[in-house]
This record gives structure tokens, C-alpha cells and sequence, in this order.
């Protein structure tokens, strides 16, 4: 079975914005970065519920590709998460495990989503449309990164900079727009953020995005939409990681 990114690509961009997770259902969820080394077994995810209410909650993993700048998400039998339902009292937090089913492919990382659904139930009847009747539906949705033997997470072992000499970027068309395409020529992800042209880091001209833009996962390309062509090619410039200096990224090569 595979789920195409337009079903969430609403709720893709909030979690990175925050250190955790909070929406209008009072779950809190974190940490929102989830990574297993090649030296784990696995990670913690922690669910808590702020709210008056009991939450019924469904975790899932699914495999994270990215297809014609496209995400794709599909089954998969590498990570776990257990348990998979959750039912947690109000003021109640629960942990949920990730864990690695089978080993990682040396000098390789794969990516994942965990998906956190929120199952209707019966609720309190000063939550309830009076109209329609309506059960609102709560989706989290999460990055998971695994890593093999002899490479790293983002940011551990060795700067930003390591990142960013393998990305490249060009102004393409894509029907009739200009889009700004990304390749990422390595081996870990790029999570971009905070992205303008200007002529230094310290001096931004045009943001592009202020803020979370998007993932692009080794050896793809994404491309993000631009409002409209540039008429000179300047200097392009993004943040990799929080609180880290914008560093500029290479014309296409």
C-alpha cells in the first residue's frame, strides 16, 4: 500500500517548526527528530495528553521515498513501533518504542515517517458540531532517519558544512513556472529552512521561505515553487539545521 504525500502535505511542514508537536487536540508529541544509530536497538517517542479528554492513538511507520520531487510513502518491515494503540487519560503520557527490526545497509541512511492518527471516539458533548456532527481527526506526522555502519546522523561528527557541499540548486520550469530544483548528491538527508538569495549569509535580498521548507533525501531532487524567476542568478542560502548560520549552496553542476 503507498500514500502519496498530497494526503499530508499540510501536516508535513508544522512539526519542524517546533521542538514538539502541539495541536488543537492537546497531544504533545517529542522529540520530533527521531534517529536510530547503527549502534541502537531503537528510540523513544513520548505522547502526552494536555487535554480534558481521554486520546485513542494509532502509530505507524512507513517507508520514506521521494519520486519526481515527489514524496512516497509505503509498508515496510524495518522499524516498529510499539505499541501501535495507545489509549492516554487526560494529564497522562505514554512512550511509545521505535524499534529496528533489521540492520541497516552500511554507509547508508534510510528515512521514514511515523504517522500518529487520532482515532474518533466518543467525545464530550461541548465538543461536538451541533450541525453536522463532526469528529475532528488529528495527524502527526513525524521524520525517522536509520543509520548504518560508518555514517553519522545530521550534525554529529562534522558540520552543517558537510551537508551543504553536496547540495546543488537550478531554476527550472515546471509547467510554465519557475521552480528552484535541489539535488542532493549525498548520503544523509538536507532539511532546508530560512532559504533567500542575497549576497552573503548575513545579508538576505529575497527570502524563497522564511522558515521550514522541505527535505531533500540523498541522491534526489525536489523542486519548491518560486513566486517568479530571478533576473540575475544570485547567491543561494539556507539554513540546515536550527540555530545554525544560513550557508550558501552551489549553482547546479
Amino acid at each position: 500500500m503507498k500514500i502519496r504525500s498530497v494526503l499530508l502535505s499540510l501536516l508535513l511542514s508544522l512539526p519542524a517548526l517546533f521542538t514538539a508537536a502541539h495541536a488543537a487536540s492537546s497531544i504533545l508529541v517529542w522529540p520530533i527528530f527521531q534517529v536510530i544509530k547503527n549502534s541502537d536497538r531503537g528510540s523513544e517517542l513520548w505522547l502526552q495528553n494536555e487535554g480534558g479528554n481521554a486520546v485513542t492513538l494509532q502509530v505507524r511507520i512507513f517507508k520514506w521515498q521521494q519520486r519526481h520531487s515527489a514524496s512516497v510513502y509505503s509498508d515496510q518491515k524495518d522499524v516498529l513501533a510499539s505499541p501501535p494503540f495507545v489509549t492516554i487519560q487526560p494529564g497522562g503520557r505514554q512512550l511509545i518504542r521505535l524499534i529496528r527490526l533489521r540492520p541497516t545497509a552500511a554507509q547508508q541512511e534510510d528515512a521514514y515517517r511515523i504517522v500518529i492518527d487520532e482515532i474518533p471516539g466518543v467525545m464530550a458533548p461541548q465538543m461536538q458540531n451541533h450541525n453536522a456532527g463532526l469528529i475532528m481527526r488529528m495527524r502527526y506526522v513525524l521524520p525517522l532517519f536509520l543509520y548504518g555502519q560508518g555514517i553519522q546522523p545530521v550534525g554529529e561528527n562534522g558540520p552543517v558544512t558537510d551537508i551543504r557541499k553536496n547540495l546543488s540548486w537550478q531554476i527550472l520550469s515546471s509547467g510554465g513556472k519557475p521552480v528552484l530544483a535541489i539535488t542532493n548528491h549525498g548520503t544523509r538527508h538536507a532539511r532546508l529552512s530560512d532559504i533567500f538569495w542575497g549576497s552573503d549569509a548575513m545579508h538576505p535580498d529575497v527570502f524563497i521561505s522564511k522558515g521550514f521548507l522541505g527535505y531533500v533525501l540523498p541522491g534526489q531532487t525536489v523542486n519548491f515553487p518560486l513566486p517568479q524567476k530571478p533576473a540575475l542568478h544570485p547567491q543561494l542560502f539556507t539554513r540546515l539545521a536550527d540555530n545554525v548560520a544560513p550557508v550558501m549552496i552551489d549553482a547546479g553542476r
